[in-house]
């Protein structure tokens, strides 16, 4: 039977592998505020200019240099700033308002949405932290909204009314998905058997990991073009074993101890290890299960660095 690691252990371990940084480990991340968000109504299909206009008159009192009202340029598209943002409309900039005045943030905080994480964005600085793309799966869908209506976790309410087919070709597209890359690179370092691939990166509405299906039956012709039926996001690094591509630089197990704990692992004296072979600490690679011997899969570990939200 395998047992559980404690909170400390787990810790210490994720800091000594480079999971997360010793301070993280030890402060834990950013807490995030109980805020209760006002959801904006789905971006309308059509509506007049004075319609459109209502809905950026507060904007348009501190965001007064650009180029065009919204990204669309043609006049035939009527959409104001809440439209596709969120935000509260009705909030103008104070008259004797400065950047630095309590009353200039004030109403900024009321007119914007603000996020969960405030401390971890550089709020209210608009620059990206690092890993910003993983961090808003830890944010409200109201502020992934307004911080960019185009982000596929919210782009239907934003601009499904009327780029619904360009949406969801562009969300099962391998240039959202990286399903080319999670495939290769599995196979390669030992993370699945299959060279078929059934690994992809995508996330719902709330940030969390998704699985997408293909809306439609896929025939074997479609097969052929490179159509999967489909795609699974990784696995958690604590459930996967280790792949054998890295068992070569594992210890012998006859004269040399192994210098982990053997937790869960039967036979764990070495009885049948009697070959002092590099790399080969049992006669057949290992009798030891997932998570056991406090031993982690390297090339899942490796990809959760980047992509720190993407497991499930």
């Amino acid at each position: 039977m395998q047992r559980a690691l404690t909170v400390p252990v787990l810790a210490f371990l994720l800091a000594v592998t480079g999971f997360v940084s010793p301070g993280f480990a030890a402060a834990g991340p950013e807490k995030p505020r109980d805020i209760s968000y006002t959801t904006a109504p789905p971006a309308p299909g059509g509506q007049t200019r004075a319609e459109a206009e209502a809905k950026s008159t507060g904007c348009l009192t501190c965001h007064d240099a650009t180029d065009e009202p919204s990204m669309h340029r043609s006049g035939g598209v009527n959409l104001g700033c809440v439209d596709c943002h969120g935000g509260d409309v009705t909030v103008t900039r104070p008259k004797a308002g400065a950047p630095s005045e309590t009353a200039y943030r004030t109403a900024m905080d009321k007119a914007h949405v603000i996020p969960r994480l405030p401390e971890t964005w550089n709020y209210p600085s608009s620059a990206n932290p690092k890993g910003s793309y993983t961090l808003l799966n830890r944010e409200s869908p109201e502020y992934v909204r307004f911080v960019n209506p185009s982000d596929y976790r919210i782009v239907e309410e934003a601009c499904g009314a009327c780029h619904m087919r360009e949406i969801r070709a562009a969300k099962g597209s391998i240039m959202a998905t990286g399903a080319m890359l999670w495939g290769g690179a599995s196979y390669n370092n030992g993370i699945v058997p299959l060279k078929n691939y059934l690994l992809g990166e995508a996330y719902d509405r709330e940030g969390n990991s998704a699985i997408l299906e293909s809306p439609v039956p896929v025939t074997e012709e479609m097969k052929k073009a490179g159509i999967l039926e489909k795609l699974v996001p990784l696995p958690p690094w604590e459930v996967i074993p280790p792949g054998d591509v890295f068992r070569v630089f594992e210890r012998g197990g006859r004269n040399i101890l192994n210098i982990f704990p053997e937790i869960g692992l039967p036979n764990s004296l070495g009885q049948i290890q009697r070959l002092e072979e590099p790399g080969r600490p049992d006669v057949r690679q290992s009798n030891r299960g997932p998570g056991t011997g406090l031993r982690i899969a390297v090339p899942v570990i490796n990809i959760n660095k980047a992509r720190r939200e993407q497991s499930v």
